[in-house]
């Protein structure tokens, strides 16, 4: 995986070779758009509801490519920072809340073309799990089960057809929320799917 900017470069130059290519950096923020359902722990003759407390507004920053004008190709690697808070009730203890942090690179893979100032782009993205640190581990019986790869999609608008961009994306994913959580040897996750709003601010290098 540390190899995977070469191979983003390499694969990318027969491209540039014929067409107009740009690169630059981008950083900014992004926010989950719901809060989904607590749900109930149960282990030998007692249960607990567990559920998202707060979550957190999340940084990422990285590089993106740019191949083409009309119609273009861009992929992008992206450092992404996270942090939720998880609450479970007990009937002894009453609420115990715990946060979670946790890193991905995601890779989003983007088609679009140009409307003016404005560019309309949409396609897959990969995260790719890096670390976490998690006070969950404090509960008794928890344990996490990170998948190395999910993926999901965005979709959005690019403003500005300078060296200074700005970005507006919907993001939605494949697996479901918080199914990195494990109480005694089950897996649990919520019902809905996550789905984050995503602010960018790009800063083109090469154009």
């Amino acid at each position: 995986m540390k190899h995977l900017p070469i191979v983003i470069a390499l694969a990318l130059l027969p491209m540039a070779a014929q067409a107009q290519f740009s690169i630059g950096l981008k950083g900014g923020v992004n926010t989950q758009l719901s809060r989904p359902d607590d749900i109930v722990i149960q282990h030998a003759d007692s249960s607990f509801n567990f559920g998202v407390q707060d979550v957190k507004f999340s940084t990422h920053f990285g590089l993106y490519a740019r191949i083409g004008t009309a119609v273009f190709f861009q992929p992008e690697i992206l450092f992404t920072s996270n942090k939720t808070d998880y609450r479970a009730t007990t009937q002894d203890l009453g609420n115990i809340i715990k946060n979670e942090r946790y890193n991905n690179l995601d890779i989003p893979l983007l088609v679009g073309f140009s409307a003016g100032p404005v560019r309309v782009h949409g396609g897959p993205v990969g995260h790719y799990f890096l670390n976490s640190k998690s006070e969950l581990v404090d509960l008794n019986g928890y344990q996490e089960r990170w998948k190395q790869m999910t993926w999901g999609w965005q979709a959005g608008l690019t403003f500005g057809r300078g060296r200074i961009s700005g970005d507006l994306r919907y993001e939605g994913n494949f697996n479901k929320y918080g199914d990195q959580i494990s109480f005694f040897g089950d897996d649990y996750h919520f019902a809905t799917n996550p789905s984050r709003l995503i602010l960018s601010l790009n800063i083109a290098l090469v154009k």
